[in-house]
């Protein structure tokens, strides 16, 4: 009566779609159709009151004297109020449930009861019912039928929703999705939805691609595999999409697939990928690029595989489509061993490669006339909370500890899965993100990989080299100390920049001698060593020496200080606390800290770089030394979704730093007011030069 006084009706399964009252008598009319025509006896006095039910049930609806049926039920307007009871009663029963989904778990009753198998009815047999139902009983409908669908069905109806419903979307609607969808899924996505045995996430990534066209489309398995780049057939995506409605997590995917869908499809996506998929890529990472990437990077080029696994990967993240689809004449990228290699390629890289890659295909990108689409781009995977996917979450992930535990082994993805309780698919997807960073290395062998010249170059960029050699007229070993690069790297470094090398202290001495002034000098007055002398000279330490003898100069005992500033470092350790002192090893350690107490209070060493001008590879490398220095780490890295912070030594390390920092500001505020104008110290200058 409520329905018929009102214009609309918004209860149950209406609340979230509310219907004209026409709509919903309509569809209380198609229910009791099925139960007065269709629903047998015994069941209609389980669910109805006894003396409703016997008043329904006690008329012969045979004419004893015609022998036909007095009545059509469901057939015509019920001639007597205990028919219309038992249809009214039955049909709101379903209709007050409190949404789509449990109403259609009661109407699956009155369809099981009305047919032995539900498979026997058709997720649009129900306009038969009658004129005027409302997509909202439609919905129900869809609901109740779920367990008889399949699984591409389950998926196009959007059964796993709270409003299952038929196809809307036209074919245009589906071709303008498929450009916003990779042919190989989004990785992260991927990982979520791939069970960890049974379907491997390589060859599921295709079918998830396919399946996305599905929600709210008519289009077919062969359709949708073609549409997304045609990497699989229709039979491929069924069979992997039966594996999948096995798992007990299958509404959990077909919930994030059509959440994914709406989300396509009420938003533009920042990568065309059916652009992508037409690109020529033949041209992508030539060989002469890649021994430079590696020259630069420090990484070894290896024999010829890993540059193809490296063009292969870089192919696949710009494209979207499958590794091993790229044009390599060698053959074999789809095989077990090339796959093998692949994963401890993803191991061995580090950020520094995997920047240089970036870099390289956004160049190639804009060679193509792409300038404003990223290298690759995922959707939210806010959309899957709340889900039970058979996948884990990369999310969760110990970052840290992976690092560690991939420079360990010989076969570090799967070593690292095994111990982290991970899949070997997610812990390639972390590591692609947030590469390992290179392992520490001697200079010795760090000179045969050109890493310590990579970190050379970008600590010491080529204007600020030109100026300490050319401008400044320092010495290698002089920009050695100031750097805490060696003299060989900068030598490498000056042949990379096209800096022709002096042969030696040609204002000091002639060619083969070794003046006694200049000597006296540099030797006694500036406090440098021999060797370092004799490297600037061009001759052996021995041949310095004697050249000392000749000139009569005393030599200081081995291992004492070489330079005032190294002196000021030993006067300075007793004016330190004890926590600080293991750190005074370098005329540089005050700089080693004064960064490491500004970096301190930024979220990322990447922010903390930034803000103070200078490039992240040396903040790294200056805030590791200190750390070696002191025994004990400093700062705890920032993860996702972690700011950095300092460590409770940190913390101590910090306060005395600070102190020390406020102590030194007030001298040299009395200093200056001491001094005047006129008694300016020249920085860096000895104090017997000035």
């Amino acid at each position: 009566m409520e329905v018929i006084d009102g214009a609309t009706a918004a209860f149950g399964p209406y609340r979230t779609s509310p219907q004209p009252a026409s709509a919903v008598l309509a569809d209380i009319r198609a229910l009791g159709i099925r139960v007065l025509s269709d629903l047998p006896a015994a069941v209609l006095r389980e669910q109805i009151p006894a003396d409703i039910a016997e008043a329904h049930l006690s008329t012969d609806p045979v004419s004893p004297h015609t022998g036909q049926a007095t009545e059509r039920p469901g057939f015509m307007a019920p001639p007597r109020a205990a028919d219309t009871a038992v249809a009214v009663t039955m049909a709101l029963g379903i209709l007050e449930q409190s949404g789509i989904q449990p109403a259609g778990e009661a109407l699956r009753g009155l369809l099981e009861a009305v047919r032995e198998e539900l498979t026997q009815i058709s997720a649009t047999s129900i306009d038969s019912w009658g004129r005027g139902i409302s997509p909202v009983l439609q919905s129900v409908h869809l609901a109740a039928l779920a367990p008889s669908l399949r699984p591409s069905e389950y998926v196009r109806y959007r059964v796993a929703t709270e409003t299952p419903r038929r196809p809307a979307r036209t074919t245009r609607d589906i071709e303008q999705r498929a450009r916003k969808i990779p042919t190989m899924f989004w990785p992260s996505w991927t990982i979520r939805l791939a069970p960890s045995e049974g379907v491997h996430a390589r060859a599921l990534a295709p079918v998830l691609a396919a399946l996305l066209l599905l929600p709210d489309s008519r289009t077919s398995l062969d359709q949708a595999a073609g549409l997304v780049g045609d990497a699989i057939d229709g039979t491929e995506v069924s069979r992997l999409l039966q594996e999948l409605d096995d798992l007990s997590q299958w509404p959990g995917i077909a919930t994030a697939l059509d959440r994914l869908a709406d989300h396509l499809d009420a938003n533009s996506t920042p990568i065309d990928y059916g652009r992508r998929r037409l690109l020529d890529c033949t041209g992508l990472l030539p060989h002469d690029r890649w021994l430079e990437i590696c020259r630069r990077t420090g990484t070894p080029p290896g024999t010829g595989r890993r540059e193809r696994i490296a063009r292969s990967q870089l192919f696949q993240r710009l494209s979207g489509l499958p590794a091993e689809s790229f044009p390599d004449d060698l053959g074999g990228l789809d095989s077990a061993e090339f796959r093998a290699t692949s994963l401890r390629f993803t191991a061995l890289q580090t950020p520094e490669l995997a920047l240089a890659l970036q870099e390289e295909a956004l160049e190639f990108l804009a060679s193509h006339d792409i300038h404003d689409e990223p290298l690759t781009w995922q959707p939210p995977t806010v959309l899957l909370t709340g889900l039970s996917l058979p996948g884990p979450d990369p999310a969760h992930i110990d970052l840290p500890r992976l690092h560690q535990l991939v420079r360990e082994r010989q076969h570090p993805v799967q070593h690292a899965a095994q111990v982290l309780g991970a899949t070997v698919e997610a812990i390639r997807l972390v590591l692609d993100e947030h590469p390992a960073p290179a392992p520490p290395l001697t200079e010795n062998a760090a000179r045969s990989t050109g890493r310590i010249r990579q970190q050379a170059r970008q600590a010491i960029p080529e204007e600020r080299f030109t100026q300490l050699y050319l401008d400044e007229h320092r010495s290698l070993q002089q920009i050695a100390i100031l750097t805490g690069f060696s003299r060989s790297a900068l030598t490498g470094l000056a042949k990379d920049y096209g800096i022709p090398l002096r042969e030696g202290p040609q204002d000091y001495r002639r060619r083969g001698t070794v003046e006694r002034d200049w000597l006296i000098e540099q030797y006694l007055h500036r406090r440098r060593t021999l060797p370092d002398l004799a490297r600037e000279a061009g001759m052996s330490t021995a041949n310095m020496a004697r050249w000392a003898h000749a000139h009569k100069i005393p030599l200081r005992p081995r291992g004492g200080g070489s330079h005032d500033t190294a002196l000021r470092v030993t006067e300075k350790r007793a004016e330190t606390p004890a926590l600080l002192r293991k750190a005074l090893t370098s005329p540089y350690a005050w700089q080693r800290i004064a960064r490491f107490l500004a970096a301190s209070g930024y979220p990322t060493i990447c922010e903390a770089a930034r803000a103070l001008g200078i490039n992240q590879p040396t903040l790294v490398i200056q805030i590791n030394r200190l750390e070696k220095d002191l025994g004990q780490l400093l700062i705890e890295r920032a993860e996702r979704g972690r700011a950095m912070k300092l460590t409770a030594f940190g913390k101590r390390v910090a306060a005395a730093a600070r102190n020390i920092q406020g102590q030194a500001s007030g001298r040299a505020l009395q200093s200056e007011a001491e001094k005047g104008d006129d008694g300016a110290e020249q920085e860096g200058i000895p104090p017997h030069n000035r």
